[in-house]
């Protein structure tokens, strides 16, 4: 049996405007090929760090991480060792106009050209498994530069229907657009698990949203009931406060009841007889479990009575584009619930760690994966619930699956965005007083 490592490397698609246009670097290797600047990740390095010092080493070109593209990984063999690549490409800002002076020892020479010859060139001779990636830079490209970081995706949910609305109708096309390009990765590099449906601009129906709701009545008391997932996570809860968000469940009429899973048994026995379902979070709030962990968690709170169960994803795999790790991980507990007809599965991004286009590729593979709905938070991060990774992630669910939001969400006002843009639950340790609003 061969002897096996991990190699990794990373480097950039290193964009720069020059007299009003966009260039983009690139380099000629041994192979004829043309590519980006890459190379391995040294110890104590992040991969931003390699990325930065890569590109520099190569091409003599200064330049800055703006955000992530994605990642391939491919077996190679030195000797005896079976060797596991991985390697990760970020977009990147030159700093300078500095002419690239390319390293002669591995690289044949380096140069910028205008975006569309670029695109061109990496057509003709670039590598198979980074045909997507140009593409997926040329869309992050706008979402950075047009400020929409900055803007729409730290929109509040409690401000005027006419501010959200508008910013919504100038960015909606674009996240149709990264949801497009996170489909061609996925379909790029995932394997046969992912059986995406090749995903365009056409399926996305952005001009869906906002939803209609109504502001102020008892209509809309009635809706936000049936969304509330009445919930309690605190770690000193008490089984006793556990029966008493039971009773106010019931009370109110909310969707389920939300808890830690050692009071999974302690919530179901209390909803007997009731509407209201028993919910239980699973590698929580983490979501470092390893897959048998998680599956034993998932059966075990079945067993006692669970009948949707609220899991979070590896985020530190999803934050260095790992999306086979998520996959196993998200897997594993689909597969309890599939062997418990009833049994539904959401799936918490933490979109609070994650960058847009990670939040559409995390999206897409818990899809792929069987969840039943995706949520964006466990309201144990900074950040909770936003405005614009919902849009994003209501997009990606299609009609194939829900969306949750958790985190932050404390007020009416607050609530009915999230619902407008396409929620259907909502996790919240402020039921009662959304409804007495």
């Amino acid at each position: 049996m061969k002897n096996r490592r991990i190699e990794r490397a990373a480097g950039g698609i290193v964009v720069r405007m020059q007299a009003g246009r966009r260039e983009v670097l690139l380099i000629e290797d041994a192979y004829g090929h043309v590519a980006f600047p890459k190379g391995h990740v040294e110890p104590g390095e992040t991969w931003q760090q390699a990325a930065v010092r890569e590109v520099a080493e190569e091409t003599g070109i200064r330049a800055r991480v703006m955000a992530p593209i994605g990642r391939v990984e491919y077996p190679i063999e030195r000797g005896d060792i079976q060797v596991s690549k991985q390697v990760r490409l970020f977009l990147m800002q030159a700093e300078g106009d500095e002419a690239p002076v390319h390293q002669e020892q591995e690289i044949q020479g380096a140069y910028f050209l205008p975006w569309p010859e670029a695109s061109q060139r990496c057509t003709e001779r670039g590598y198979v498994n980074w045909s997507w990636a140009l593409e997926t830079a040329n869309v992050l490209w706008q979402w950075y530069e047009g400020g929409w970081e900055q803007t729409w995706r730290q929109a509040q949910a409690d401000v005027p229907d006419a501010v959200l609305d508008s910013m919504w109708q100038q960015v909606a096309l674009l996240n149709a657009q990264l949801l497009e390009v996170a489909d061609k990765e996925l379909q790029s590099i995932a394997g046969p698990w992912y059986q995406g449906r090749g995903l365009t601009i056409e399926d996305v129906n952005w001009r869906t949203l906002p939803i209609d709701f109504p502001d102020i009545s008892s209509s809309a008391t009635i809706l936000l009931r049936q969304a509330v997932e009445h919930t309690l996570l605190k770690p000193e809860a008490s089984a006793l406060d556990v029966e008493n968000l039971c009773e106010q469940a019931k009370d109110q009429q909310f969707r389920t009841v939300c808890v830690n899973p050692m009071h999974a048994g302690t919530v179901a026995a209390n909803l007997q007889n009731s509407p209201v379902v028993p919910c239980i979070v699973v590698g929580f709030p983490l979501g470092a479990h390893a897959p048998e962990t998680l599956a034993a968690e998932a059966t075990h709170g079945v067993a006692n009575g669970a009948r949707e169960l609220d899991m979070v994803i590896p985020v530190g795999s999803m934050v260095e584009d790992d999306i086979w790790t998520v996959y196993e991980h998200i897997r594993a507990v689909c597969a309890v619930a599939r062997a418990n007809e009833g049994v539904t599965v959401k799936v918490i991004l933490e979109c609070h760690f994650l960058s847009p286009l990670q939040v559409a590729k995390a999206s897409l593979v818990a899809i792929a994966a069987g969840a039943d709905f995706i949520k964006t938070s466990t309201g144990f991060a900074l950040g909770g619930a936003r405005i614009a990774d919902v849009a994003l992630m209501t997009l990606a669910a299609g009609q194939r699956a829900s969306v949750k939001a958790a985190g932050g969400i404390r007020t009416r006002a607050q609530a009915r965005q999230f619902l407008r843009y396409g929620v259907t639950r909502l996790g919240t340790s402020s039921g009662m007083s959304l409804v007495r609003e």
